[in-house]
């Protein structure tokens, strides 16, 4: 669950302290003194003031190259301690030291490396031993121990709580292998953090629970977090609760902030968000340029608003994030999702609306439950599927293979897109981004004041809708058999979208290309076909069979395409010469979708709709057109052409396409 809260004090400072510990060096008459810093310091708070050093507790010390451990022989905690160890020191040089010992733990140029973890042990009244990272710089006798970190100070009234995690709600760097120095005062200053950790875990040990009532410290790096913080408590039958706070903290070097009892002080408000922008990242061939970015929020007119179903149905929306982990979609005063259906108004393939759900359907529609982990969020919708989103607050993201980027106001979820297509036909359309090959999707969201309550009359749901395309017509289709009679023209004419098309290219990977699109391939008559008229008479409609004539007539240009290949002058008539010129007898079989001329010619009858051909290659025809396609031949093996113009329409042309609309 989230819920906001307010610190019960601001970030607190406890009494200074200090203890002594004695390095003894063999052989040498070096004593060293060393102090550590007070309260956030190293393993015990006595009383609430005072640090005492524990038996076993071990520092590295460093001079110049040389660095050695040395161990306390206590026996018992005592705020004075004696440590042993060998380190040979020049006379007069300077001593770094580090708490607590660690072999990894390095030392270049005023610059000691080493770790505050992230996942902590819970220790009732204090911090985990050694743990509290401390550095110290000395050119004499006395080493000075100062804190790295800061950190909270917490307790729990419930009972059962096994793990409490902390973060920043823009998940600012907390711990991790951090790279520290001093300042002109003496004072540890975090230079860089090498492997940085967003979320700090502290765990009961095994077999135990948090103490109600009891304090408890976790360790982190200085830094501020502008936005609050949220803590996550585990329980042991391993259900969550989320305590939220968007107060900006600041968690200072040497100090602790204090909470008492995160799980029952706090606001009896929920987080409650809105949608306020939706990126979509996508496009064919990012190599090319294809990449774009589209907020499709602002783009109605791209999207089916059947019954107020559009996308614009998800401005009055509101997002609830309850404290038991249920996830709420109130679909607002009009009681309406949006249902992912891409209009056919702007599908440049065949004008129908699509079904975008598998791609967009990812916060549950009405309920369903959330689970949270680092800046990963896990929607489980009612029928048990799930989605996962990443977490991003404010900035600009750049996109992978595009110069292009994302630029976030407040903090969005990052959804990835998997199922979509290569169109590289449409490869700079923004039908391409959206429909064919969606990538990643951006949810901006706002959240909403603290004390703001959902309006009752948005409190409405919308989770039943289903979207049920028209039904796959049977054989001709719905196509309007009474129209065919009239003049038809070539599709497209000289310009996209083109009407003539070889499906052509040997091996397993042919394409479709269109002559027109390759005029440099041809001789100038390439240009005649394009405003060619077939015209067609029917004198009978029997059955399932029509009979009639053609005339395929050369158009205004009174000229046809030649098909020469300009390169070579071959003339490929053979191939593309086919449909009858002049006025010839046909018989049209509406059942088999063929069209058979008296001079035995035949081809098929592509209607409407996309059609799949050989591995699996695929064409639209349009709405209100439809297609002639005679096959050439069938595929061949690899030439030394392959994915070549020569391959597609000498070697293997395997498919010839001519679409036409009415005149």
């Amino acid at each position: 669950m989230k819920k906001s809260l307010l610190f019960a004090a601001a970030l607190l400072a406890l009494a200074s302290c200090t203890r002594e510990a004695t390095v003894e060096v063999p052989g040498g008459d070096l004593t060293l003194i060393a102090r550590m810093e007070g309260p956030a310091t190293k393993t015990i708070v006595e009383g609430e003031t005072h640090v005492w050093w524990e038996p076993g507790d071990a520092i590295k010390v460093f001079s110049g190259e040389q660095s050695a451990q040395f161990t306390t022989d206590i026996t018992a905690s005592a705020a004075t301690a004696s440590f042993n160890g060998t380190l040979e020191v020049a006379e007069g040089a300077a001593l770094w030291g580090v708490y607590p010992f660690s072999e990894s733990a390095a030392f270049t140029d005023g610059t000691v490396t080493t770790v505050l973890p992230a996942a902590q042990a819970a220790r009732a009244g204090s911090f985990e031993k050694d743990l509290n990272v401390a550095i110290a710089h000395s050119t004499t006798t006395e080493l000075q121990f100062r804190n790295v970190g800061g950190g909270v100070k917490f307790s729990v009234s419930k009972a059962g709580i096994t793990k409490v995690s902390f973060k920043g709600n823009n998940a600012e760097p907390l711990a991790g292998t951090v790279k520290v120095g001093l300042d002109e005062s003496g004072i540890p200053v975090v230079s860089e953090i090498l492997e940085p950790a967003t979320e700090i875990t502290l765990s009961a040990p095994a077999g135990t629970t948090f103490e109600a009532g009891q304090s408890y410290f976790l360790v982190a790096l200085p830094t501020q977090l502008p936005d609050g913080f949220t803590m996550t408590l585990t329980y042991e039958d391993n259900h969550e609760e989320v305590v939220n706070s968007d107060k900006a903290v600041e968690i200072k070097r040497s100090r602790f902030g204090v909470l008492t009892n995160v799980d029952t002080n706090a606001v009896a408000s929920v987080p409650t968000f809105r949608i306020t922008n939706m990126w979509v990242v996508g496009g064919t061939g990012p190599d090319y340029g294809g990449v774009g970015v589209i907020d499709i929020l602002s783009k109605p007119d791209y999207w089916n608003d059947e019954d107020g179903r559009g996308i614009t149905a998800l401005v009055d929306n509101y997002y609830q994030l309850l404290p038991d982990g249920s996830f709420v979609n109130y679909a607002g005063a009009d009681a309406r999702n949006w249902w992912f259906v891409y209009s056919g108004t702007v599908n440049p393939v065949d004008h129908k609306d699509i079904d975008l759900r598998e791609f967009y359907d990812v916060l549950p529609l009405k309920d369903g439950r959330y689970a949270i982990d680092g800046a990963q969020v896990t929607f489980t919708k009612s029928d048990g599927s799930t989605t996962t989103a990443n977490f991003v607050g404010p900035g600009s993201y750049e996109i992978t293979g595009s110069t292009k980027t994302v630029t976030i106001q407040r903090q969005a979820l990052v959804f990835t897109i998997t199922g979509g297509k290569d169109d590289w036909d449409n490869i700079f359309k923004d039908y391409d981004k959206i429909a064919a090959r969606p990538r990643q999707l951006y949810i901006e969201m706002e959240r909403l004041p603290a004390d703001f309550v959902v309006p009752e009359t948005s409190r409405t749901s919308d989770a039943d809708f289903k979207y049920i395309p028209p039904e796959e017509p049977g054989p001709g289709g719905d196509f309007d058999w009474t129209t065919i009679p009239g003049d038809w023209n070539v599709y497209g004419g000289n310009s996209a979208p083109f009407g003539i098309w070889v499906l052509g290219g040997s091996g397993d990977d042919p394409a479709f290309v269109s002559p027109i699109d390759k005029s440099w391939d041809w001789d100038d008559t390439i240009w005649k076909e394009s405003d060619n008229v077939l015209a067609i008479a029917v004198s009978s409609f029997t059955g399932t069979q029509a009979t009639g004539t053609t005339n395929w007539w050369a158009g205004n240009d009174g000229a046809f395409w030649n098909y020469t290949w300009k390169k070579t002058g071959e003339d490929l008539s053979r191939f593309y010469n086919k449909i009858p010129k002049g006025k010839v007898e046909f018989t049209l079989d509406i059942a088999a979708l063929t069209v058979t001329w008296a001079n035995g010619t035949v081809a098929r009858i592509l209607l409407p709709g996309e059609h799949e051909f050989v591995y699996g290659k695929k064409k639209a025809i349009p709405e209100g057109c439809f297609g002639l396609c005679f096959h050439l031949m069938d595929p061949i093996a690899p030439t030394d052409d392959r994915w070549n113009d020569v391959d597609r329409f000498i070697n293997a042309p395997l498919e010839y396409l001519i679409m036409f609309e009415k005149q």
